[in-house]
């Protein structure tokens, strides 16, 4: 699952050949490309289906055009109105250029302690589901839970789930624990690059708005609001240096942050730093702790980490990959 052509088109390029599906709208001249990448579409209006019916048929594509239409059930954002997804759902059946691979919804609040809107909005969809099949028709995937959704009940299970924030292993809300054994499993590591010795008086970071009370250390780390690691951190945010918190030092620049590790570490340049996730005894911030600092969620931590910073893939503690969209090694 993607959100953009763009996104499935780079995971083409990179060998992925399974299924693709575009969660969310595209430009009406985004249905060429995306169907030249064998991506399937989510359709919420009438105009964009008869770009892709029009691009399918335009096309030598080795099958019809996987349609996924989405059903607007009351979160008013992307999809139609139950009676226009059911129309539109028809209109894919018995296009020969495409197929109704997946009828789909999204919930507004499955992260809720009150289960009622969920349920209410589950009852609209599956009322859609059965006006399709009442005309004979049958998408080959229904579809509707989020994370929240999937780890809640398996009621709103259906043909497929839509697991985003907990493949990373943060829990969800409404109270649902993640299942045994789930843990977090993004950590942002970085190195110190320099250690300066303060004195008393001595300012740090633009507009010297920390000033040393005494003699202490800073250690700089190359990791800014460029990177995704938010200004509004300074205020009371902290990173992991020697397995204790190391506090930051005046403002977060763009590329560049200044903590102070405890008076004991014998701290060097080239030491590791945990900006956040690691296990506790890296003392780095949990996500879900920066988010609260942030006064934000953790989704919003996690997606804006930049695509500058390298990803590491681990798996059994070894590195088996990393991707960069800056090529670095």
């Amino acid at each position: 699952g993607v959100a953009t052509v763009g996104e499935g088109e780079a995971l083409r390029r990179a060998g992925i050949a399974t299924p693709i599906l575009v969660l969310g709208a595209i430009d009406l001249g985004e249905a060429v490309p995306a169907l030249r990448a064998q991506l399937d579409l989510t359709i919420g209006t009438g105009e964009l289906l008869v770009a892709v019916a029009e691009a399918a048929r335009a096309l030598p594509l080795p099958r019809p055009a996987a349609v996924h239409v989405k059903v607007d059930s009351g979160m008013r954002r992307y999809g139609a109105r139950p009676e226009l997804a059911t129309a539109l759902a028809l209109r894919v059946a018995a296009d020969p250029a495409l197929r109704l691979a997946g009828l789909s919804t999204h919930f507004a609040a499955a992260d809720e302690r009150d289960e009622v809107p969920t349920l209410e909005q589950a009852a609209v969809f599956e009322q859609a589901v059965r006006d399709l099949a009442a005309a004979g028709v049958h998408p080959e995937r229904v579809h509707a839970a989020n994370s929240a959704a999937t780890l809640r009940s398996d009621r709103y299970h259906y043909g497929l789930v839509r697991v985003g924030i907990a493949l990373y292993g943060i829990p969800v809300g409404c109270g649902t624990p993640l299942p045994a054994g789930m843990r977090p499993a993004m950590t942002v590591r970085s190195r110190v690059t320099r250690v300066v010795e303060l004195d008393a008086g001595d300012g740090v970071g633009y507009g010297l708005s920390y000033r040393a009370p005494g003699r202490g250390r800073g250690a700089l780390v190359p990791i800014g609001y460029g990177d995704g690691y938010r200004r509004g951190l300074a205020a009371g945010g902290w990173m992991g240096v020697g397995g204790e918190r190391a506090p930051l030092l005046g403002r977060v620049s763009m590329d560049q942050t200044v903590v102070a590790p405890g008076q004991d570490l014998d701290v060097a340049v080239g030491d590791e730093v945990v900006v956040f996730g690691g296990e506790p005894e890296e003392a780095a911030p949990t996500v879900s702790q920066l988010a609260e600092t942030l006064g934000t969620i953790p989704y919003e931590v996690l997606t804006g980490v930049a695509p500058r910073v390298p990803r590491i893939y681990v798996r059994a503690g070894q590195a088996i990959d990393v991707v960069s969209a800056t090529g670095w090694p």
